[in-house]
């Protein structure tokens, strides 16, 4: 946990509570250990806005430390928060089809008291700015607790906004409730808990008479119902709630609180800041899990516009399933990658086809062509078939291929075009104009009736289960290794080297989930040293510069860091001469021919002071952080468990900036990115 930031740095404070939530939804499925609480779910709501916030709360032992890393990676204080003996609050948390929530405390219900915060939670620095002033927000607590603190804060002159939740459990008489009420600037109870209070179900007529009482403003939280908003001198003002679809309402209501506590701090009404909240809530519900909302900033940013233009505000369908771009589908499909080996090796006579008709047609010469990922796999597989099979095999970048190289390969040529989306416009040109000049297309592709398949001769498919939109891991393993057991499956020399080649693919699966538990921790702690970096630079060699290349890929794709990728020995006669100290170089040097070089260059990263990370089975000689490979295979397989770690990085690095798949701004870029990138168009070849 950081040490609390100066005064000026924090513009709300949250004080609140931190749980584990197991959430059942009403499916049936479940979401277990997920890092909650009112402090995260309101100070990541806040945060997205802009403003400097701050957490205090209390940390059991078992609190993931991930979750913490990302708040940090992110920019929240967390100076606030103070370890204690013993477990974090753990709950069921039950979701009905009809929206009816239900929570079953895992641990002992005295703990929650245990574990709330007090007053010397709170670092003195951020109670004592006076301009601006510094927005608290009090989040759900026992009654004892929440008093304790709003008197503190009210306590010595300090001035501060303050708002304050209810809590379900408060059972206190109302006068009690009344009084606390009357000590903030802002009471937000749940349309639930006000009705509890007062003893009825009327939220305008209860409003009234919590002003009538002194209470200076009161903000009801409705739900799917929107917000009322009281003030002393006037009616209610409703406030509708957005239009989105829901996925997860944990923490909906406090992110409506956060968001609330965001635009107070920015200097707004309270009916602008309500409407802030509104969006904000807004955007929580289309994701799940208490992080989720750092990547959802422009879907609140799009709400509040509908807002501020007095139209309805609503979020399109392109991102209202954001459950299906989030970082949880990228770390999913990451922890499949070893059951996507067994798949792709599973199917041994799925390439029978693929490789009679090579050999009936008399095939010498084997070009795979793609681009991105999939042009990533061809460089990665190349080795292999060269090695391994009787087809002298290159690979060429889409583009390259349909515009440059088409017209001079020889006879006997048979073009691979790789596309899991099989929707790629350059690589649907490439088979059109392999077609045109005479060569085999085979058509690599998991979406086997796509139109990539449709221009090809042959259809090798690579099709595997996905779990929504994030940047590709798994996919990319499914076309490596179906490449790699065409390499096998071509083989016809039946030497010793072959034989082993055959023996190392059965063990890949067993080395990919040995890798998954080695690289696990060690890319965490690598991620952690790249947050910020102004750069992060990928080397490799062989098969594996395409591994650097992937590596940056999923930095662009996800964290959005910017990276170069080069080749291992063109590193020092050009990007040495811009790499300054303390820079990360991720140097991806497994056992093979270039390895002896790629442990030069390591001396010479260490002679500049630069921050190598090395990626191999072998533990490097020099000061590096290493992340380990299980051993095992050949250079030629490498690469497969070689992007697993960069996988783990572009994940965790993803989660620490706070940005989710691609980061489209809206709706209309995602579509003119995607129509850019499928548009099919015949150019005329070099």
């Amino acid at each position: 946990m950081t040490a609390a930031n100066q005064a000026s740095s924090v513009q709300v404070l949250v004080i609140g509570n931190l749980t584990i939530d197991d959430v059942v939804h009403p499916n049936g499925e479940t979401t277990m250990a997920s890092p909650g609480g009112n402090t995260i779910y309101s100070a990541t709501a806040a945060s997205i806005w802009g403003v400097g916030v701050g957490l205090v709360a209390r940390v059991g032992a078992d609190f993931p430390g991930e979750a913490l890393a990302r708040l940090e990676g992110a920019g929240l204080d967390t100076g606030g928060l103070r370890p204690v003996e013993g477990p974090t609050v753990r709950n069921w948390v039950i979701y009905e089809e009809d929206g009816r929530r239900s929570w079953v405390y895992r641990t002992p219900p005295g703990r929650r008291i245990e574990v709330a915060p007090s007053p010397e939670d709170i670092p003195g620095a951020w109670l004592a700015q006076r301009e601006p002033l510094v927005v608290v927000h009090v989040a759900a607590m026992p009654l004892p607790a929440a008093t304790r603190i709003i008197e503190y804060v009210r306590a010595g002159g300090r001035r501060a906004i303050v708002t304050l939740d209810t809590h379900e459990d408060w059972t206190a008489p109302r006068e009690e409730v009344v009084r606390l009420a009357r000590q903030v600037d802002v009471f937000v109870p749940s349309h639930t808990e006000l009705a509890d209070i007062v003893g009825y179900d009327d939220p305008r007529r209860a409003c009234d008479e919590l002003l009538a009482e002194g209470v200076p403003a009161v903000v009801v939280k409705q739900g799917p119902r929107g917000a009322v908003v009281a003030v002393p001198g006037g009616a209610a003002t409703a406030v509708d709630p957005p239009e989105v679809p829901v996925v997860d309402a944990t923490g909906a209501g406090d992110a409506f609180c956060g968001g609330l506590a965001a635009g107070l701090a920015l200097g707004e009404g309270l009916v602008a800041a309500v409407r802030r909240a509104s969006a904000t809530a807004g955007a929580a519900l289309g994701t799940s899990g208490s992080l989720g909302l750092l990547r959802r900033r422009s879907v609140a940013e799009q709400l509040l516009r509908g807002y501020e233009q007095g139209t309805v505000a609503r979020i399109s369908t392109y991102t209202a399933p954001d459950q299906s771009d989030d970082s949880d589908v990228m770390e999913r499909e990451i922890t499949t990658i070893p059951a996507v080996i067994r798949d792709r090796l599973g199917l041994a006579g799925q390439a029978a086809a693929t490789v009679e008709r090579l050999r009936d047609a008399g095939i010498g010469n084997l070009v795979l062509v793609g681009c991105g990922d999939s042009s990533f796999a061809c460089e990665a597989a190349a080795l292999a078939l060269n090695r391994y099979s009787a087809i002298r095999t290159r690979a060429e970048h889409a583009l390259d291929f349909a515009r440059y190289g088409v017209r001079y390969h020889p006879e006997g040529t048979a073009v691979v075009v790789v596309s899991f989306s099989g929707k790629t416009g350059r690589t649907i040109e490439a088979a059109h104009q392999a077609r045109a000049f005479g060569h085999l297309v085979i058509a690599l592709t998991g979406a086997t009736e796509s139109p990539l398949a449709e221009a090809a001769d042959v259809v090798l498919s690579a099709e595997i289960p996905t779990f929504g939109f994030s940047p590709g891991t798994s996919t990319y393993t499914a076309m490596l290794v179906t490449l790699l057991t065409l390499a096998r499956d071509l083989g016809d020399r039946g030497g010793d080297g072959e034989r082993r080649f055959g023996d190392e693919l059965l063990r890949l699966p067993e080395l990919a989930e040995a890798t998954l538990r080695l690289c696990d921790e060690p890319s965490r702690r690598v991620a952690d040293r790249l947050v910020g970096a102004r750069m992060i630079t990928f080397l490799g060699g062989g098969p594996n510069e395409a591994s650097a290349k992937f590596g940056a890929a999923k930095l662009f794709e996800g964290a959005q860091q910017i990276a170069l990728t080069t080749n291992v020995e063109e590193w020092a006669h050009e990007q040495y001469f811009i790499t300054r100290p303390n820079e990360p170089v991720i140097l991806v040097a497994p056992s093979g021919a270039s390895a002896d070089r790629a442990a030069e260059i390591l001396a010479e990263l260490t002679y500049i002071g630069a921050l190598p990370v090395v990626i191999s089975d072998r533990t490097p000689t020099l000061p590096a952080m290493h992340l380990p490979l299980a051993e095992g295979l050949g250079e030629a397989l490498t690469p497969v468990l070689a992007s697993i770690p960069l996988s783990q990085i572009g994940l965790h690095l993803m989660r620490l900036n706070g940005r989710r798949s691609y980061n489209f701004p809206d709706e209309d870029a995602a579509r003119e990115h995607y129509e850019t990138i499928h548009r099919v168009t015949l150019g005329d070849p070099a």
